[in-house]
């Protein structure tokens, strides 16, 4: 990500999260978290959860104003077959999610930046 924004006023900051596993008997442990500023607006990337639902892991993408947080997207890492990460819009199900790719990226994050 941090090479997609090289040279763009969006601020990056690392966040921890405390997870719960619950397939490690509901043991809480902290895991990395991104978010990306800009002006008065972020979009958190907050993971959920590991090992669930066919998936090695997922992250929710949150875009986060002063008076809201709305769910966008939703990654998945190792989903089905594949082997890297991939993401469908937040409260869908998706048989075949799309690749989480820069060109994706810039879809997820266009609320952030000014149109």
């Amino acid at each position: 990500m941090e090479a997609w924004l090289a040279g763009a006023e969006v601020r990056t900051e690392t966040t921890n999260t405390s997870l719960v596993e619950f397939l490690i008997g509901g043991s809480a442990f902290s895991v990395p978290g991104i978010v990306l500023h800009y002006q008065q607006r972020s979009i958190r990337f907050t993971p959920i959860f590991l090992y669930g639902q066919g998936v090695t892991g997922c992250v929710e993408a949150s875009l986060c104003t002063a008076d809201n947080i709305q769910p966008l997207y939703r990654l998945y890492m190792r989903c089905g077959m594949r082997d890297d990460w991939t993401l469908c819009p937040a409260g869908t199900l998706s048989v075949k999610p799309d690749p989480f790719d820069e060109e994706a990226f810039f879809t997820l994050i266009a609320s952030l930046l000014p149109g």
